[in-house]
């Protein structure tokens, strides 16, 4: 996100002078998308214009009238809303709030994880905007219908329902966020301009490449990663009270997310007891169900395992931190993502996998990218050669 002096104090000016000396007309050649200009890493007003120019030069107009923003301070109407927020915030996910155009705002909208300044899922609360409508058409039907046709996927909580059993309501928000990062496409028009359309640009075309045909699928997940779908326990059974077993919880947490750090299954199992957070009440309670499932569950240090797996499936999208991923599971991704490269070194190979788990990288990440590529060599399916990295066959 450095971008030389645009990225200094009057860089904006520098840019200005470059997009506006043209005396005919202005090529604008270059190998980023406007996407991949992260706002919240960049604080200079220049990058912040370069990335809405690189947009308006693709798009054109279209871009003025789709100006989004959020509030700079996390704003809510209710305790119901900070309720909602709180429990995605504490999943990992990306929120804003007060989300939209002038006075027109959606109370919150989830980030896309990897595609900077994009949002995924608008979520309406009945909270204060909604009673401020004046008619009940106007707060039902009418605004959704509007957000809708500006392109928005909208999800609607009601406070009765999430009061009455946030469990079951969390659950299907975190289905319906997944689905929306899984199913997100944008318009291909947005990311690969077409200047060799009918209005006749390709006279000025120097160059004629036959370019592969890729899916916005290929686009988010290029090497075809199983999607990380959230685990719910609406399908297990439940005693004559109505409660659920521990045992059975942590039993399905472990069949689809291990490796599965002991905190993270201590946070996923909070709800459960009324808590929001891992409090010691509930660590006994997950600690009393271990013991209870004895070897039937394999731990690795902090990490948990069922007895008999045969092989880790890494998922994507991550929304865990560096500390709560084993390294074993780092291995796996590297490897896969080590079979899809050609003449790869051990620092981008290990710069690749970490784009794939996170949008940034770090000292802690660094770590654990290159423990990672150890035990890739260490156990014989990578070798190192010239300072080139490959999959050893067989």
């Amino acid at each position: 996100m450095n971008f030389g002096p645009l990225s200094r104090s009057g860089g904006e000016r520098r840019l200005n002078v470059a997009i506006t000396r043209a005396k005919y007309n202005v090529k604008l050649v270059g190998s980023i998308k406007p996407t991949d200009i992260d706002l919240e890493r960049v604080s200079a007003d220049g990058p912040k214009l370069l990335r809405a120019y690189i947009d308006f030069a693709i798009n054109g107009t279209d871009v003025l009238i789709r100006e989004t923003t959020e509030s700079d301070i996390v704003e809510h109407d209710s305790p119901f809303e900070a309720s909602v927020f709180n429990f995605l915030d504490r999943k990992g996910y990306k929120i804003g709030t007060q989300v939209g155009c002038s006075g027109y705002r959606i109370d919150m909208a989830v980030k896309h994880p990897t595609l900077s300044g994009r949002y995924v899922l608008g979520i309406e609360c009945d909270g204060a905007a909604y009673h401020s409508a004046r008619t009940a058409r106007e707060r039902d039907r009418l605004r959704q219908e509007v957000l809708e046709s500006m392109g928005w996927k909208i999800y609607r909580i009601w406070s009765t329902d999430w009061i009455k059993d946030n469990v079951t309501e969390g659950n299907r928000l975190i289905a319906a966020v997944e689905d929306a990062i899984a199913n997100y496409g944008v318009d291909d028009d947005y990311f690969d301009a077409d200047f060799d359309s009918e209005n006749g640009n390709n006279s000025d075309s120097f160059v004629s490449v036959d370019e592969k045909v890729i899916s916005v699928a290929e686009k988010i997940n290029p090497y075809g990663f199983e999607p990380n779908i959230q685990t719910s326990f609406s399908t297990l059974p439940r005693d004559r009270f109505g409660y659920l077993d521990i045992v059975d919880c942590i039993m399905l947490l472990v069949n689809e997310q291990f490796p599965l750090h002991y905190e993270l299954m201590c946070q996923r199992l909070a709800s459960l007891y009324g808590n929001e957070k891992a409090t010691v009440k509930v660590r006994r309670n997950v600690d009393y169900g271990l013991r209870r499932l004895g070897d039937k569950i394999i731990r690795k240090g902090e990490f948990l395992f069922p007895a008999g797996y045969s092989k880790i499936i890494f998922k994507t999208p991550n929304t865990r931190k560096i500390n709560h991923i084993s390294t074993e599971e780092l291995v796996e991704a590297m490897y896969i993502i080590l079979g899809q490269s050609i003449g790869i070194n051990r620092e981008s190979l290990c710069t690749e996998t970490s784009k794939v788990y996170f949008e940034r990288s770090g000292k802690n990440i660094g770590i654990a990218m290159n423990e990672a590529c150890d035990l890739l060599i260490t156990q014989g399916r990578a070798k190192e050669n010239g300072g080139k990295l490959s999959i050893v066959n067989g």
